[in-house]
């Protein structure tokens, strides 16, 4: 057991006894450690810190007579979140009935034993699989539950920021020791079972991984931090909004650029394009121009020339080299060997849909570098019109917002989806749409939700906090709770 491992232990115990909000932090916290175990991996396999701290946030949650009714409601409620709890029963029983139902009559890549291909058995990761994704829907219980308080919205976005700047930090450390030839003080955040590939290089700069097992998932935890702060940099107050939320964002930009993660770079350009459509959304969608069109177009203008200006500054040597590796990432990926294994697993995947009829091969059994891909080969017809359903249920646009900032905040986490499902669909390895997403998610049905005074008095019970917050919805004070 490592030192970080111990930390962890501790803060987790801790945990157990302080107020919600602190198991809340902790969780966006273990985003960060995604190449830590928390038992020894000769164990019983690899224990996520982020499952950990997404379990104990849920008991926190639910624990209690009048809370656990709450959540039955909730869960058995098809206008609420029971399309997911079917779905949930769904996956599981599949999860152990399909990987025996059709056991060595499909072929595919293993999610244990990635790059040979066999035929499709039981393991253990169906049930771990499971596990990791019913943790994540729990996830959107307690925000569907949770966020229809205010302070516990600004909590969210406070821990999002936290999160993010641990991630930024971790990338700075590994940028660091990578250059001074130490990567050995690293091997303590790096203590689960997982292929670590965090010595990699592409045109001759080496590939920043944080405390992740590779560059990959290091650049897609980037790009959906990024995503989040940008899209809804709006809803922060004060010097976040005006000196943190900026400077983070800069950071995961340079992160980005070190991870040499094509699959980053390509969710990069999707958040580009859907900053470019919202701002001439906003302008055709009024009658007349505002001063706020005005100041934002300029601004616009006025960073491209000072972009324009610092790259014709550079030196022609560094120009020459980000050529070469957008050159090595992007155009001409499809002649790596990574991207030649990574499209055979997808295409393994593929094949086991049709094979199957539809029906899949259970959770846990096929690994992929498409999420979209995983997520049907593994859940089959009725998996996809479940969650689908579900799914589409959240994002559709509603009517029902309580307020402005409510509706607000909605449309920005939307849209901060699309970046990360975008990267999901080059480097998704598992069905697992991750707990983030699914938090998103349930805070998308709270944001709709008519203000219920038992409900949100029960949430303000959950979501207690010994301080005085700043409500980050109106920049008003709210009172204590």
């Amino acid at each position: 057991m490592t030192w970080p491992t111990i930390v962890l232990w501790v803060l987790i115990f801790i945990g157990l006894f302080a107020p919600a909000q602190f198991m809340l932090y902790l969780f966006f916290a273990a985003g960060t450690f995604g190449s830590l175990t928390l038992l020894p991996s000769g164990a019983i396999g690899n224990i996520p810190v982020t499952t950990v701290c997404a379990a104990i946030l849920i008991a926190k949650t639910f624990v209690g007579r009048r809370k656990f009714r709450v959540f039955l409601q909730y869960a058995l409620d098809f206008r609420k979140l029971g399309l997911l709890t079917m779905f949930s029963l769904y996956m599981v029983v599949t999860a152990f009935l399909y990987p025996r139902l059709f056991e060595g009559s499909v072929q595919l890549y293993p999610l244990n034993a990635a790059g040979n291909i066999s035929f499709l058995s039981p393991s253990s990761a169906n049930i771990t699989q499971s596990i990791y994704m019913l943790t994540s829907f729990g996830m959107t219980f307690v925000s569907a539950y949770c966020g229809q308080n205010p302070t516990f919205r600004n909590e969210m976005l406070y821990a999002c920021f936290f999160g993010a700047t641990l991630l930024l930090a971790s990338g700075i450390i590994d940028m660091i020791l990578g250059d001074a030839g130490r990567e050995n003080l690293l091997l303590p955040f790096h203590s689960a079972t997982y292929t670590l590939l965090d010595n990699a290089s592409i045109a001759g700069q080496k590939r920043v991984v944080g405390f992740m097992p590779e560059a990959s998932i290091f650049g897609g935890a980037c790009m959906a931090n990024l995503s989040f702060l940008v899209l809804n940099h709006q809803t922060y107050r004060g010097r976040l909004r005006n000196f943190g939320v900026p400077v983070v964002a800069i950071g995961l930009l340079i992160m980005i650029y070190r991870s040499s993660s094509s699959g980053a770079y390509i969710g990069l350009a999707a958040l580009a394009f859907i900053l470019i459509l919202k701002f001439i959304f906003g302008m055709v969608s009024t009658a007349y121009v505002t001063v706020s069109h005005v100041r934002k177009l300029l601004w616009i203008i006025g960073g491209g020339a000072v972009c324009v200006v610092i790259v014709m500054c550079l030196p022609q040597s560094f120009l020459m080299h980000v050529r070469l590796l957008l050159d090595e990432v992007l155009f001409q990926k499809t002649s790596s060997s990574s991207y030649i294994e990574r499209n055979a697993w997808t295409q393994a995947g593929i094949t086991a849909f049709w094979t199957t009829h539809g029906v899949g091969v259970g959770v846990g059994s096929i690994r992929t570098s498409n999420w979209f891909v995983n997520f049907a080969a593994s859940t089959g017809l009725i998996g996809i019109l479940l969650f689908g359903s579900f799914a589409l249920k959240m994002l559709l646009p509603s009517r029902g917002y309580p307020d402005e900032s409510s509706r607000h905040l909605s449309n920005g986490l939307k849209l901060s989806l699309i970046p990360g499902f975008t990267v999901a669909a080059l480097v998704g390895t598992t069905p697992d749409p991750g707990a983030g997403t699914m938090l998103t998610l349930g805070l998308l049905f709270a944001l709709r939700q008519k203000r219920d005074p038992a409900a949100l008095a029960c949430a303000v019970e959950t979501t207690r906090i010994p301080r005085r917050p700043v409500n980050t919805m109106t920049g008003n004070g709210a009172p204590a709770v």
